[in-house]
């Protein structure tokens, strides 16, 4: 047999098992659509019954406040009878009776109070009193309405004499109701049936329905069983599924019938489409099997064809014949060159790998000495930074340890140790606060902070140490921040030193503070040595420094800013630099989220200086 013989046959021994897999398949579809129908009826079925109990136990509840009133224990009828009345409203299909334990009815109201009323109710009220159950009724007709109608029965608390029924009447038209609230089909046949098996109410033709028996076969069925499905015919000779469901509260059986047409056309008419499917989808396995039997059958016939031309010693170069295994015999005569090629690539592949391999250990190693330099640098600049003032300390000390020194060189000294003592202070703390930082131990003690007074207090410091060397501006709008007035303070104080450490005398500082959407904006601008392109990408890093030419006394670690960085970030905030080159100053922005003012009063402008211009305070909000 040829090779499309054998693909036809691989594909009819598929397609057989899944078509038989596949009908077997729909006999299922149908029932579960029939079942899930029909669950869904019973779903309905016991909705309907509970609203059934619903104005069931409502009534039962609104009777027992009457049979429990203190009116009707002093017999005050009168009384029982308003309170009846307004409890029923103006329902006309729905009324309240009382009866005395001797069987007579005390008043109706359906009637006037006062009315003389007719009938005996011992058929009831001996059974009522003596369960001291309530009793909800099967259906009969009212002496006094003449209608259709149900009650239910509630006794007056044991103890009282003399004892009373007090009960409501329904018209059995009054269910109809719950027909019209529940979500029920125009073709479905619902009913509610006493315990007897007597028609109450009915949503077709209830009128003449009401006081008839239920059908037999379905009276049997729920004798025998509280909920459940009966297929049978109608009184109007239409064939439903029967779906029936018993109440606990009052006995009654709820039945709603839905034609046996509406249930088995949804699941004909899904079963039906998955047929037409299943052809389709058949018909496109046949004749994707005889497209591919013939491209197989020619891919095979080249495959030969390309043989016979190797047996004469001819090389072909074949058409792909996008069949895998033949076209990778096709391949087959030029596989050495391909692996020599493949070769070639994966050397190349390999020196140019080992190329990247000694650029990047070059980079590793250039960055090994830059950190190792840095780190060397950075002990250089300490030893330096520590021995400038050590050295101070130790000449002040000698000038105290000298003989009758004079008061005045005696201050001096005193006042030279505590300045490189508070240098020292300086250094150490930096450094202390940057092992905090790294490590993740910097605990922040949060409070409403007034960034304006924190800024305030700070460059009124500072320009009592500068001494008059510089000219300050500021001007300070009230900006409230969540934060630590010690840490802001620490990062303020870094920006205004850096400040003073790189203009030379005679230069300008300009602090300012303003509110700007949701954030609190600090400007420090300065008019000395500037940075250099490089320098600002880095210069909040560790251990980098600006120019060192101006003003190399005051020192320094190259801390001050990176620890600005750190706590500007744990504030939730952010800080940057700008300078237009060396020479041309430079200006950091410190920008924190903004706070709802702890206050009520008008924000103020603080000022620092006598060159301090006011500005209005942007509202936080």
């Amino acid at each position: 047999m040829k090779t499309r013989t054998y693909l036809y046959l691989m594909a009819a021994a598929i397609l057989i098992p899944v078509a038989l897999a596949f009908w077997f398949g729909v006999f299922m579809l149908l029932d579960w659509e029939r079942e899930s129908r029909i669950q869904r009826v019973q779903e309905t079925a016991r909705s309907t019954a509970l609203l059934v109990d619903r104005e069931i136990a409502v009534k039962e509840a609104l009777l027992r406040v009457i049979a429990n009133s203190e009116s009707l224990e002093e017999g005050n009828y009168g009384r029982v009878y308003r309170l009846a009345s307004r409890l029923n409203g103006d329902d006309p299909m729905s009324w309240t009776t009382l009866v005395n334990d001797r069987h007579q009815p005390l008043f109706n109201t359906l009637k006037p109070y006062g009315t003389e009323l007719k009938g005996s109710a011992k058929h009831y009220v001996d059974e009522v009193l003596s369960t001291e159950k309530t009793r909800v009724s099967g259906y009969f007709l009212g002496p006094t309405s003449q209608r259709a109608v149900v009650s239910v029965d509630v006794p007056s608390p044991a103890g009282q004499s003399p004892r009373y029924v007090v009960s409501q009447i329904f018209d059995a038209r009054y269910f109809e109701r719950v027909f019209a609230n529940n979500a029920l089909e125009a073709t479905w046949l619902v009913g509610v049936f006493d315990a007897n098996g007597v028609t109450i109410a009915r949503n077709r033709h209830g009128a003449a329905s009401a006081g008839k028996p239920m059908h037999p076969e379905m009276r049997t069925a729920a004798l025998h069983a509280g909920s459940g499905v009966l297929r049978h015919v109608t009184r109007e000779g239409t064939e439903v599924y029967g779906i029936y469901t018993r109440s606990k509260l009052s006995g009654w059986t709820v039945v709603i019938g839905v034609p046996v047409a509406e249930i088995e056309s949804a699941a004909r008419t899904a079963a039906a489409y998955a047929t037409l499917a299943l052809l389709l989808l058949m018909g496109v396995a046949v004749l994707t099997a005889v497209f591919f039997g013939n491209k197989l059958s020619n891919a095979l016939h080249q495959a030969g064809s390309v043989a016979n031309a190797l047996a004469r010693g001819a090389i072909a170069r074949p058409r792909p014949t996008k069949v895998d295994e033949v076209d990778a015999l096709l391949d087959g005569l030029h596989y050495t060159s391909e692996a020599l090629t493949r070769e070639s690539a994966a050397r190349q592949a390999l020196q140019h790998e080992r190329e990247q391999l000694l650029v990047s250990e070059q980079r590793a190693r250039r960055a090994a000495e830059a950190q190792s330099q840095s780190k060397d640098t950075f002990l250089a600049m300490l030893g330096h930074e520590l021995r400038n003032p050590l050295a101070a300390i130790s000449g002040a000390m000698s000038v105290l340890d000298m003989p009758n020194v004079k008061p005045e060189l005696a201050a001096n000294a005193r006042e030279i140790s505590r300045r490189q003592m508070r240098h020292l202070t300086r250094i150490v703390d930096d450094l202390l606060d940057v092992q905090r930082i790294l490590s993740g131990k910097i605990v922040l003690q949060r409070a409403p902070v007034n960034l304006g007074e924190v800024l305030h207090a700070c460059v009124e410091a500072k320009r009592l140490v500068d001494a008059g060397n510089h000219h300050w501006e500021a001007e300070l709008a009230t900006s409230w921040v969540d934060g630590d007035r010690t840490r802001l303070k620490q990062i303020v104080d870094n920006l205004l030193h850096n400040a003073i450490k790189y203009t030379p005398a005679g230069g300008g500082i300009t602090v300012r503070c303003r509110s700007s959407g949701k954030e609190a904006v600090v400007e420090v601008c300065d008019t000395g040595v500037g940075l250099a392109p490089e320098l600002l990408p880095v210069i909040f890093d560790v251990l980098v420094q600006g120019p060192t030419s101006i003003d190399r006394a005051q020192g320094g670690l190259g801390l001050g800013l990176a620890l600005v960085k750190e706590l500007t970030v744990l504030h939730g905030g952010k800080v940057s630099v700008h300078s237009a080159g060396a020479g041309q100053g430079c200006t950091f922005t410190l920008v924190l989220p903004l706070r709802q003012d702890p206050t009520t009063d008008t924000p103020t402008v603080q000022n620092a200086g006598e060159a301090v211009t006011p500005r209005p305070t942007l509202d936080p909000a």
